[in-house]
């Protein structure tokens, strides 16, 4: 399955949404998020400790104390503030009524496929498309846990819908694309 990047007000809210969850450092922010989302998600070092020092300079987040790591660096572990519930909140309702769909790094390479020869064009989605067949295909027989959670539940939904209708719509551009 492909990753999608998080920055920004989704960093913002991932960071956030953990630490509502319980104290943690940046490391279990990393660890919990890809659990919870899987492989697909990938939120980087970087922005999680850029995120943790911005949202603690603006009293959303407390540092609470260092803790000596087992054969790791020291760890600092934060909590959230009644401050930062309220600005989650905000960053949720955002999220769940943000009907503005983001521009994908794929309708930039549409735009410009042009530019490459025809040929080359169709073994590159020849090769999207089967891959993400293989994820849908896979997505479709993976089997559901008894007890997973409404929003589990939410996420392996949407983006099943979503996959399906990619794959859908790749298989309908192959067989339009010239193989010169």
């Amino acid at each position: 399955m492909s990753k999608f990047k998080v920055s920004g007000d989704i960093s913002r809210t991932v960071i956030l949404g953990m630490l509502a969850q319980r104290q943690m450092h940046g490391y279990e922010i990393k660890k919990r998020f890809g659990e919870a989302l899987g492989e697909s998600a990938e939120i980087n070092f970087g922005s999680i400790y850029y995120g943790l020092k911005s949202l603690t300079d603006s009293g959303l987040v407390d540092h609470l104390r260092d803790e000596p790591g087992q054969g790791s660096p020291e760890r600092s572990i934060y909590r959230i503030t009644a401050r930062g519930r309220s600005r989650l909140a905000e960053l949720i309702e955002a999220s769940l009524g943000q009907a503005a769909a983001p521009l994908h790094p794929l309708e930039v390479g549409l735009r410009f496929m042009d530019q490459l020869p025809p040929a080359k064009v169709r073994e590159i989605i020849a090769k999207r498309y089967a891959g993400l067949k293989r994820d849908y295909d896979s997505a479709l027989a993976a089997e559901v846990p008894k007890d997973e959670p409404a929003w589990a539940a939410a996420v392996r939904e949407y983006r099943l819908y979503r996959l399906g209708a990619e794959v859908l719509w790749l298989k309908n551009l192959l067989s339009t694309l010239k193989a010169e």
